[in-house]
């Protein structure tokens, strides 16, 4: 089977996710497998002081208006915590920690915390997920820490299922400082349900599938096909022409752009889980990280109300069918890594000569969304 017509393969998934995107919308820590390249990794390294953080991350607090921030490092004579409600300003003393900690604050201040070290450079840190009840899977990519130390910025980089925002949610999204809105689905997706574009931002579209006839996934029968034919889809991603093409568009308008980006197709799993596959890979984080965040779509898409209510109205051999082209499985991502390894070797050789991106353009990429340190003191 040639590379167009295995694309159909996932293109006729997209248009089921198409449908359940539409359904969905009415109701960070640190083994590598596909490596960035040795130099690459090397790159962004500088004189300042380095986090010291080897795990660190924050999420909504068990009460109402709190916020849970767990770190550990070793050796500090303590962590000082300070809130805020941006990216670039966190002020408010919150808390006081040891040097591998988890503290319960007030989220009165905002979302954003920064944690301070008695020794080396401070960290910022938000909540990943936003909580949209329109756009569950919508997540930061950051906060997680790469193989050589560093940290991947928060607030940057943006990932989704279809832009389907209800008006409380969009004006949530509104105030995330996104300038760049890629769209990787089909003209079909589109048509079917048209992104809701966040107030400021760009909106480009950049189809991984192409508007190729799509095949019906009615001869799948039994779950073992559907997983068989999920993992298909993903080593497409990696060798047709029409996916590398918007791929590399994506990571080199990520690279050079202004502002924070969001990208995303229907689901928020399949097309969009792959490029951040392999944007955190190109930034060093490790494979398990890279694997732990790709799964996290179960719980943000395949776990929520809308879909679980969708399944549960089929028939249960139905469903049992169904069920692998709406979660995603780690045998779909390794399908991908697998086929990097062997048509390119490395992610890195992938995004050089598969994605058509410059060695200076993985450059801007990594200046972009690691952390630079630097000492920070109040």
């Amino acid at each position: 089977m040639n590379s167009v017509s295995r694309i159909t393969r996932v293109a006729s998934v997209a248009a089921a996710a198409t449908l359940l995107a539409g359904v969905t919308t009415t109701a960070a820590t640190a083994a590598s497998g596909p490596a960035a390249h040795p130099a690459a990794a090397s790159r962004g390294l500088n004189s300042f002081a380095r986090v010291p953080f080897s795990s660190a991350t924050v999420t909504a607090g068990s009460k109402s208006g709190t916020l849970t921030v767990s770190w550990a490092a070793s050796k500090l004579r303590g962590v000082t915590v300070y809130a805020g409600s941006t990216q670039s300003a966190q002020t408010h003393r919150v808390a006081t920690g040891k040097s591998s900690d988890t503290v319960t604050v007030t989220a009165a201040y905002g979302s954003w915390i920064r944690l301070v070290p008695s020794e080396g450079a401070s960290l910022v840190l938000t909540v990943r997920d936003l909580g949209l009840a329109s756009d569950p899977n919508l997540r930061d990519i950051g906060g997680y820490r790469t193989t050589d130390g560093q940290w991947v910025k928060m607030g940057v980089v943006y990932r989704s299922q279809a832009l389907s925002l209800s008006a409380n949610d969009l004006a949530t999204v509104d105030q995330l400082g996104i300038t760049a809105d890629y769209d990787l689905r089909t003209t079909a997706e589109i048509a079917a349900s048209p992104d809701v574009v966040p107030a400021g931002a760009t909106y480009t579209n950049l189809n991984v599938l192409g508007d190729t006839s799509v095949t019906s996934i009615s001869g799948v029968t039994s779950a073992a096909a559907a997983e068989a034919y999920m993992q298909e889809g993903e080593r497409d991603f990696v060798t047709n022409a029409t996916a590398t093409t918007a791929f590399g568009a994506l990571l080199t308008g990520i690279a050079d752009g202004k502002g924070a980006a969001l990208y995303h197709c229907s689901a928020g799993k399949d097309r969009t889980g792959w490029a951040t596959a392999v944007i955190l890979t190109l930034l060093g984080v490790p494979e398990s990280t890279v694997m732990q965040d790709y799964l996290l779509s179960n719980q943000y898409y395949f776990d929520s109300a809308a879909v679980q209510a969708m399944l549960s109205a089929m028939p249960a051999a139905e469903a049992a069918v169904y069920t692998p082209f709406m979660e995603v499985e780690s045998s779909y991502l390794q399908a991908g890594f697998d086929q990097v390894k062997s048509s390119y070797g490395t992610m890195y050789n992938y995004a050089v000569k598969g994605l058509g991106l410059s060695p200076q353009t993985i450059q801007r990429l990594r200046a972009k969304l690691l952390v630079s340190g630097s000492a920070d003191r109040h």
